[in-house]
Order: C-alpha cells, then structure tokens, then sequence
C-alpha cells in the first residue's frame, strides 16, 4: 500500500492516522507541495486532481481523505473509524465536515496563493484569512462537543471526527489560532495527541522523516 502526501498536509495526516490506528503497512511517497510537485505530469498520472493524498492499494487509487478513511474502513474492520449506529454515524460525519468541507479548503496552498496573486494579499493578510475561518469552525465545533460527556467527540475510542479534529487543531497551530479559547475543543485535542496513532501520524513528526 503506498501514500502519496506531504508532511504538511492535513488531509494526508488524516489518512495516515487511520492508517496507523488499524496497524495497517503502508509506504508513503513525498509531493512536496510547497514546491509544486502535485503539478508534475507524473503524479498527476497518479491523481488527475493533483492533490494529495492519494492511497494506491494494489493498483487501485482512492482520493479525497473522507472516502479513503470509508474505503480503509470496509477493508480492515479492525478498529472501526465510524459509528455503527446511523445517526451517531451521520453525526460523526457531519463534524468531521465542519473542517474537512467548510475551512479545510480555504486554507490550503491554491487558495493562499489566490489571494496573494490575484488579490495581491501580503503574508499577513493570508494568515488572518486562515485564521478567522478557522476560528470560526473552531466555534462550531465547540458547540457540538461540549454537551457530551464522552471521552473522545462521539464515544469512548476515537472516530473520524476525532481525526478530522487533530487535523483541524494543527492548522490551527499553522496559523497561530490559540485553541484554548475553546476549552472541550482544546483537551480534546490534547487528549488525542496521548494516542500513539495520532501522536506519530503527526505533521512534525512526519517532516523529521521527510527530512
């Protein structure tokens, strides 16, 4: 099994933390983003939409962290990342949604580099755009966690919304965004990251590899 990412990538952090939940075997191939290489014909033979992540798994390539963690899902039961209950389910989705559909893409590098070339917005003016919406989901997500008693976001093991959270609290870091303003969001956060899975998935310590 092979990964295509980047260290930075939070959307590869996601697959890598499912990954390494499950006890799956994979490889993981660097596109440094940063210098362009999701742009290259090569890799764009392996994902048409030039983005990563992308999971080849015996020829076959799944894109999109969402419907990558769904196929791993259905593949290696072990370790279920989604609720078995349909509304718990639907829930679970839904918050992990908040970042992966509403802020996640607003802040990656096509956007950030948008608004510097089109609208000639200095480094700055990019971070406080980051910022704010992600703030914003920050809020969101505070709501919808503070009335639970639960250990993680939806029960008592970690689930694709908690993985959309770690994901969505390292761009937080990013970007400069103090967590601490949202304290369920903030110890949930911190709680995760005492998971060996979420821990070693983490972008910092995948860049000491990349390295």
């Amino acid at each position: 099994m092979r990964l295509y990412g980047f260290w930075r990538s939070i959307a590869t952090y996601r697959v890598r933390i499912a990954l390494n939940l499950k006890g799956i075997d994979y490889e993981e191939v660097d596109i440094n983003l940063l210098k362009g290489q999701q742009h290259e014909e090569s890799f764009g033979a392996v994902n048409p939409g030039h983005a990563v992540p992308a999971l080849d798994i015996d020829g076959r390539v799944l894109t999109q962290s969402l419907p990558i963690l769904e196929a791993l899902d259905a593949l290696y039961p072990q370790v279920p990342l989604f609720p078995a209950d349909p509304f718990e389910r639907a829930a679970a989705v839904g918050l992990a949604l908040d970042t992966i559909a509403d802020s996640h893409p607003l802040v990656v590098p096509r956007v950030r580099s948008r608004l510097t070339q089109q609208f000639g917005a200095d480094e700055a003016a990019v971070e406080a755009f980051c910022a704010h919406f992600l703030a914003l989901t920050n809020t969101t997500m505070e709501a919808r966690i503070a009335g639970r008693s639960t250990a993680y976001a939806m029960g008592d093991a970690p689930c694709v919304a908690d993985i959309a959270i770690a994901g969505h609290l390292v761009s937080c870091g990013y970007y400069g965004v103090d967590t601490t303003a949202w304290p369920h969001l903030h110890e949930l956060g911190e709680r995760l990251q005492q998971i060996d899975a979420f821990a070693r998935s983490h972008p910092f310590e995948r860049r000491k590899l990349s390295a």
